[in-house]
């Protein structure tokens, strides 16, 4: 038998052997699910491994360091089967939360900071996924952010909660996109109210910069049921722009994908209209999470560029 690995220790500073001897790809994993939660080989090969069995290997090792945990992932809303999926442990979080807040992070008012259940989760990050495999540098258009569920519901307290924000670099324009993952569980006023408070929040003056709300659902069939349903109450006023889109035409070219608006006006992801136009980007692409800056444009960081989100992180 071999002998089982030790736990890796994270006393809440860098430059500790346990955490310096982990590879950088390891590190970086574990620093993006600080924010992200929940990881599949999959996406980790997409993001630092290159492939799904390296990947593999390196989350299930991190797992007998007791850094992660892994659990089947699965309900009657996901067709596609189970998935084994991979969170931080309680110790690592708390280790992992004082290498990136060594002065303590500010708390959510009013409450604990809950994220969505795992089910949910994956299927935000496969949109994450697909628009990573999407992007085209040879063209400028790819997928310059993308903050998880996590890092979002801190920007405004809590009281909205995008499962995702985007940014969509396509030339020197910037479009910006709050994601809302719909699984078809939420019934009644649940959705026309997320709208209400977008308008509210972000719907100061007709002349600041678009933003869009985007509300990704299962099906064709449930894209209209939503469209109708925000439609009976929605009062359309700009800057904000709210668009449905099903995730099978997301996965297939996210970035040519068709949204329709509750009025049932239609238009692709590149044609949305840009946040600003010059300034653009770095570029997001398959491996981002294996360089040194891999993280800076997947956590909260990224609302301090955005116009419409910076006065939020005041």
């Amino acid at each position: 038998m071999t002998a089982p690995a030790r736990a890796v220790a994270l006393r809440g500073a860098p430059g500790l052997a346990g955490w310096t001897a982990l590879p950088e790809r390891d590190r970086a994993v574990l620093l993006w699910l600080v924010v992200g939660d929940v990881i599949t080989a999959e996406l980790a090969a997409l993001l630092a491994y290159g492939h799904r069995r390296i990947a593999q290997r390196r989350l299930a090792r991190l797992a007998e360091y007791g850094l992660l945990s892994g659990s089947w992932a699965a309900n009657r809303q996901r067709p596609r089967g189970p998935r084994y999926a991979y969170a931080l442990t309680k110790s690592a979080r708390a280790g992992l939360e004082r290498l990136v807040w060594p002065d303590g992070r500010a708390h959510l008012d009013g409450g604990i900071e809950v994220v969505s259940p795992i089910i949910h989760g994956l299927a935000t990050h496969d949109l994450f996924a697909a628009f990573l495999r999407a992007s085209e540098p040879a063209t400028g258009t790819v997928l310059a952010g993308w903050v998880p569920e996590r890092a979002c519901l801190r920007l405004l307290g809590g009281w909205l909660r995008p499962d995702a924000l985007a940014v969509i670099r396509i030339g020197e324009r910037s479009i910006v996109l709050l994601i809302e993952r719909d699984l078809g569980t939420g019934r009644g006023p649940v959705l026309p109210e997320k709208v209400r408070r977008y308008r509210s929040a972000f719907s100061r003056s007709s002349e600041d910069p678009p933003i869009h709300v985007g509300i990704v659902v299962d099906s064709a069939r449930r894209a209209a049921s939503v469209g109708r349903l925000i439609a009976r109450s929605d009062r359309p006023h700009p800057p904000v722009g709210v668009w449905v889109s099903a995730e099978a035409a997301l996965t297939a070219d996210s970035l040519r994908a068709i949204w329709t608006s509750p009025a049932g006006a239609s238009v692709r992801t590149v044609d949305l209209a840009a946040h600003w136009g010059a300034d653009p980007w770095p570029l997001l692409s398959p491996g981002c999470l294996g360089g040194p800056d891999g993280l800076d444009g997947l956590d909260e960081r990224v609302f301090a560029a955005i116009p419409a989100l910076a006065r939020f992180t005041r």
